[in-house]
């Protein structure tokens, strides 16, 4: 694609913004928090329409294209910027409204995004966190290992989502790590790690078989992992009193 080219489809998006139904919404910006060059040609005007876009759609919006804008702005800080106060609401209130019905991925990304967008997760009601974890809580068993990091690394982040968390949930998510750990990539078991030993509750349900389970994954791991993961997953050792990986003694 050219850069012409990128800017023509960019300028498509701009002027379609007003149109746009909820799926189309969705897609829109989830496709332009993966294509950098499409996105560095949108205008200003052109954030804020597609911003007024997800605000005036959000009432419509099911779990998946929930999931997928609030994803999509957590990664466009142009177009999240020009969300408005009332916008922010509405699409909180949409994550609300939509949890019970939330398949493993769309948590793990609709937390995920929480955790990273502050106007977004301030306009949550109390109940609504309490429907998030229960959602969480309810998908535990399906998740893969990435969906299980994610999750725990954005719980980690998120004390309102994880003060709703109840015992018998954190128990699930321990029993998902322990289930999981032996496919986690270098990054899934850094963040994994990290995030139990921050999460407390959830460091307090793991069985000693899933922290053997736990170490063997790190030991695996850590000659992959980046400096930053090492340090997460140092970090986690010693919080879960963990053996520290061999690769990191060396």
């Amino acid at each position: 694609m050219s850069p012409p080219g990128w800017a023509g489809l960019a300028e498509a998006a701009e002027r379609t913004a007003r149109e746009m139904n909820p799926q189309v919404v969705a897609n829109t910006l989830n496709a332009l928090s993966k294509l950098e060059a499409a996105a560095a040609t949108v205008s200003p005007t052109g954030w804020a329409g597609l911003a007024g876009a997800a605000e005036r759609t959000a009432s419509q919006m099911n779990e998946q294209n929930v999931a997928n804008t609030l994803n999509a702005l957590s990664k466009l800080e142009a177009a999240a910027a020009a969300v408005s106060p009332t916008g922010w609401a509405g699409l909180a209130e949409a994550a609300e409204r939509t949890a019970r019905e939330m398949n493993p991925q769309e948590v793990a990304n609709m937390l995920n995004a929480l955790s990273k967008l502050e106007a977004a997760a301030a306009a949550v009601s109390p109940p609504g966190w309490t429907g998030l974890a229960e959602a969480a809580e309810r998908t535990a068993r399906e998740m893969n290992p990435q969906v299980v990091a994610n999750t725990l690394n954005a719980l980690s982040k998120l004390e309102a989502a994880a003060a709703a968390v109840s015992p018998t949930g954190w128990a699930g998510l321990a029993g998902a790590a322990e289930r999981t750990s032996s496919q986690m990539n270098e990054q899934g078991v850094s963040n994994t790690l990290h995030a139990l030993g921050v999460l407390s509750a959830a460091a307090a349900e793991l069985s000693p078989s899933a922290r053997k389970h736990l170490e063997a994954a790190a030991e695996r791991e850590a000659p992959n992992m980046t400096s930053a993961g090492r340090r997460m997953t140092l970090r986690g050792c010693e919080k879960l009193k963990l053996r520290t990986p061999s690769a990191f003694l060396e």
